[in-house]
């Protein structure tokens, strides 16, 4: 989800999302670069447009019932054209095939699992008394899942989650505060290992967990309506677009970073 910047003139932050959180707390120096500067990459990463590409064709699927390996196959093809940047065990047809498989297997092996759907790609809007900005989100999907009602989002990844990243995951602890009456949560991960498969972590919260989760957001939303930014420097920044800009190679920011309007 893209939204517009901090207000430069009041300082004040439109409203707080996932994936504004998970960013700032990433680095807040890369908040700064991606919200405020509006960089992106002139080229974008397969991996990033396969799974919005898997994503979507989920969407049309619960929404509209479309085949989603044929709604993937057309959307995929579309990418063809595209100039993405793909990794050293991927091209178009590795990702392909993987694709296609992972949504056979979904509609063969899980799709019969799900009952009851209640809402697919809904939009939430939170007020929260302990927030100063509103908490925005989309939920992928909620149903009942082998009987027991459901908030799920879908994943893709190249490689098994460990059973601890459900656990802790703020994405599902924000989806519980918009839906408060469901008890289960679930990440649903599509894996894009050599044999695709997908995995399946249910859990749930408790209030305890969701006051945490809401002190974090109020610290955040506080901090980037302040300014604060600064770089966190680790392991991670070798895979980081922003990493040009950070060591001040002028000539690889221009190559690879484009300012968008």
């Amino acid at each position: 989800m893209t939204a517009p910047p901090i207000d430069e003139t009041t300082g004040l932050l439109p409203y707080l999302s996932h994936a504004r959180l998970q960013k700032y707390l990433h680095c807040p120096e890369q908040y700064r670069l991606y919200y405020l500067e509006r960089l992106r990459p002139r080229v974008p990463g397969a991996s990033l447009v396969f799974g919005q590409i898997v994503h979507q064709a989920l969407a049309d699927l619960f929404r509209s019932g479309v085949d989603p390996v044929a709604s993937f196959d057309a959307a995929w093809a579309d990418a063809k054209r595209m100039d993405l940047r793909y990794g050293q065990r991927d091209s178009w047809e590795t990702l392909d095939t993987t694709g296609r498989k992972l949504l056979a297997r979904f509609m063969r092996e899980e799709f019969p699992r799900l009952e009851n759907i209640s809402a697919s790609e809904q939009a939430f809007d939170l007020v929260l008394t302990s927030l100063d900005v509103p908490f925005v989100g989309i939920i992928d999907l909620v149903a009942e899942l082998d009987g027991a009602p459901t908030v799920i989002d879908f994943k893709t990844s190249g490689a098994t989650y460990d059973s601890h990243e459900a656990t802790l995951s703020d994405q599902l602890t924000a989806y519980q505060l918009a839906k408060p009456d469901v008890p289960q949560l679930a990440l649903c991960v599509f894996v894009k290992t050599k044999e695709p498969r997908i995995e399946w972590y249910p859990v749930s919260r408790t209030g305890a967990q969701l006051v945490e989760f809401l002190s974090k957001a109020d610290l955040v939303a506080r901090a980037i309506t302040a300014h604060h930014f600064y770089k966190r420097p680790g392991t991670w920044c070798a895979w980081c677009d922003y990493l040009p800009v950070c060591v001040r190679d002028e000539a690889k920011v221009k190559k690879e970073l484009v300012q968008i309007r």
